[in-house]
């Protein structure tokens, strides 16, 4: 009869524990919208891989500067494609299979991506609203941008990226300035410092992107000839003036508050996913702690 409370406790220590080991610490929700939505993530990534490899194949494209590859929009969606099939992988099969080692890996390099385009806001911000600041850290990136320019004839694609990026946002050359379409000058078919008048036919001239067409017009491949014998003045009436580095100032001006809302719906979503993941691969453990 002494013994038997203790026995009762003891059974009923046994029931609580037992309990709990049942009661799953693992939360549905995280696993599975992880799961999903990273499933989703996976399909896009592999369409934009096999696309973008079709046409790299079909263009039998090689890549000899790295301009041509951050200027060639193929390039850049294989890459795109490329790191989303990793990190959906790991997220889906993490979540999936409950493989601590997949999360831990999918949350580091989601956060580390997360990080790049932090540093590269914080970057554009620096270029472009703190001057002081941009020398001081020695940032020109018209010195990685004017190799286009130079290259613009070497490469159809870059040079059709190129054509299609000026007329969308309004400008001519790269640099942040007014005058950006003396950049021009750096390439040497279109070259009006040196040189014979009739070594090339588009000497002293800018591309056909440059100019200003109203909608419906026809291109005029002329437009642009002699632009870089004039100033800025006189030019602004056919072609544009300014560089697109700032016409992209003036873009992110003019819409700061919606540029600000996309840009914060981009990061949200992965810093949300981070926390799932990192979530997740907690609860794992302390499953694996109950076994």
């Amino acid at each position: 009869m002494a013994n038997g409370p203790p026995r009762r406790s003891e059974s009923r220590a046994r029931r609580v524990m037992k309990q709990l080991r049942d009661r799953s610490a693992i939360s549905p929700v995280y696993k599975y919208v992880l799961f999903f939505a990273n499933c989703l993530f996976l399909l896009a990534g592999i369409a934009m891989l096999v696309v973008s490899t079709y046409v790299l194949v079909q263009k039998e494209k090689k890549i000899t500067y790295f301009v041509e590859f951050i200027f060639d929009p193929s390039c850049l969606l294989c890459l795109a494609g490329s790191i989303t099939v990793v990190v959906a992988f790991l997220g889906c099969g993490g979540a999936l299979r409950e493989n601590t080692g997949f999360l831990r890996a999918y949350y580091w390099i989601l956060s580390i991506l997360l990080l790049a385009q932090v540093i590269i806001i914080i970057f554009v911000f620096i270029f472009y609203f703190m001057d002081d600041v941009a020398k001081k850290l020695n940032f020109y990136p018209e010195n990685v941008l004017r190799d286009a320019i130079i290259r613009y004839r070497d490469d159809v694609d870059m040079r059709n990226f190129i054509d299609d990026l000026q007329q969308f946002l309004g400008c001519c050359g790269v640099s942040n300035k007014d005058d950006g379409f003396l950049d021009w000058n750096e390439n040497s078919y279109f070259n009006c410092t040196g040189g014979s008048p009739d070594e090339y036919s588009e000497k002293c001239s800018v591309p056909h992107s440059c100019c200003i067409m109203k909608p419906g017009e026809n291109i005029n491949y002329q437009c642009g000839n002699n632009a870089l014998t004039k100033d800025a003045s006189d030019a602004k009436s056919t072609i544009y003036t300014r560089g697109c580095l700032m016409a992209i100032k003036v873009l992110i001006t003019d819409n700061a508050w919606i540029i600000g809302g996309i840009v914060i719906g981009i990061l949200i979503p992965q810093a949300f996913f981070i926390f799932c993941s990192k979530t997740l691969n907690d609860q794992i453990w302390v499953q694996r702690s109950k076994w």
